[in-house]
């Protein structure tokens, strides 16, 4: 299983910054929802990238690869995630959205990263997170980073 989330680690983890999202869809997340906990919203980025990996290997038309992540956004649509994952949750989601007339774009396209403390608080609780036991998304990103993390001691 870490084979077919290998390509979705190294996609998440090579591609630019996507710029901050503004205009009409200026927050994404679900208004005046239950905040979500750390483990919730790993569970949606994990199944996400799981899927859209899943996608990569087993889809032949980019419109099928493009429907997986018009799904992944819309699941990422409907949390409210803690406030200090407001703006990474607004970067993350336009960066799928602006994916979806080129959706192997997300392979070349280095995605948003939250602030350090916070990615690090996510790499610790991957490890209670079923959906995030063969890839893990921000530890990819530590690794990425060059920044210590437990990416290097696993």
């Amino acid at each position: 299983m870490r084979f077919l989330l290998w390509p979705a680690a190294l996609l998440f983890s090579v591609l630019p910054l996507a710029s901050a999202c503004g205009g009409d869809d200026a927050k994404p997340t679900a208004p005046g929802g239950p905040t979500v906990s750390d483990e919730e919203y790993l569970k949606a980025i994990c199944s996400g990238t799981r899927n859209f990996s899943n996608a990569l290997m087993s889809k032949t038309k980019p419109e099928e690869i493009a429907t997986v992540i018009k799904d992944f956004s819309a699941s990422m649509k409907q949390l409210n995630p803690p406030s200090d994952l407001q703006k990474f949750q607004t970067d993350f989601v336009k960066y799928l959205d602006d994916s979806l007339s080129d959706p192997t774009s997300l392979v070349t396209r280095k995605p948003p990263a939250p602030p350090a403390a916070v990615r690090d608080r996510l790499v610790a609780a991957e490890a209670r997170v079923p959906e995030c036991k063969d890839g893990t998304f921000f530890d990819a990103q530590t690794a990425a980073a060059g920044t210590p993390g437990s990416a290097g001691t696993k």
